[in-house]
């Protein structure tokens, strides 16, 4: 059961995206930093995704789940967790192991992670403003957890290394509330969360999970 209505939903998320703006922009330009650097690999490429993916994972974890909206549904708490987890998770591989492979833009996963990631970044937000909701009450990328769990997948998509496999679990984890919530409120964008990443991590496997390279 959820424990939100659509009216709370909407107005306590109104007032998180207003009291941070515009904090959203900001966020948006460093995933487009992040699709960049997998698209032009450079030196430091792994240790930069790695490090805009931790943040965003921890500042929904922080700031979404935990400081939010954890006072109106207790369910918040292990969720905000699990996204704090994972943003270690994706630190330590990424920024400090450097094990993100970034190789050059070849196969059907690559262009749907490429396509997923930008679905992440403007189709959903602008997904929720068509259904008639103000640019306040919908997410965004490293500000709620829909937005941030599918660019995540989108940008896993495009990297290779068979070391990345466990950095699935925890995303595929959290979009099972993000899709439940969606499809009992009536948010679309949310309820294709867990449709999406299931189709993502098919691809993935079906296409192989990749070999690193240097």
């Amino acid at each position: 059961m959820v424990p939100l209505s659509l009216e709370v939903f909407l107005g306590t998320l109104e007032d998180f995206n207003r009291m941070i703006r515009p904090m959203q922009m900001l966020a948006a330009a460093f995933g487009l930093v992040a699709l960049w650097v997998v698209l032009r690999p450079q030196q430091l490429s792994s240790r930069l995704v790695g490090l805009i993916l931790a943040s965003s994972w921890a500042a929904t974890g922080l700031f979404y789940h935990l400081s939010t909206f954890a006072e109106l549904n207790f369910w918040d708490y292990p969720i905000g967790l699990t996204f704090l987890a994972q943003a270690l998770i994706l630190f330590w591989t990424g920024a400090v192991a450097n094990r993100f492979s970034v190789g050059p833009a070849v196969g059907t996963p690559h262009h749907i992670g490429l396509a997923v990631g930008f679905y992440a970044l403007a189709g959903a937000p602008l997904i929720g403003i068509a259904t008639g909701r103000s640019w306040a009450e919908v997410g965004y990328f490293a500000i709620s957890p829909g937005p941030t769990i599918l660019f995540t997948v989108g940008v896993l998509l495009m990297l290779n290394g068979r070391s990345l496999v466990g950095l699935w679990v925890l995303p595929l984890l959290a979009a099972v509330p993000v899709t439940i919530l969606g499809s009992s409120l009536a948010l679309l964008e949310d309820a294709a969360v867990l449709p999406i990443v299931a189709f993502a991590l098919f691809m993935r496997f079906r296409h192989g999970i990749g070999t690193t390279t240097a």
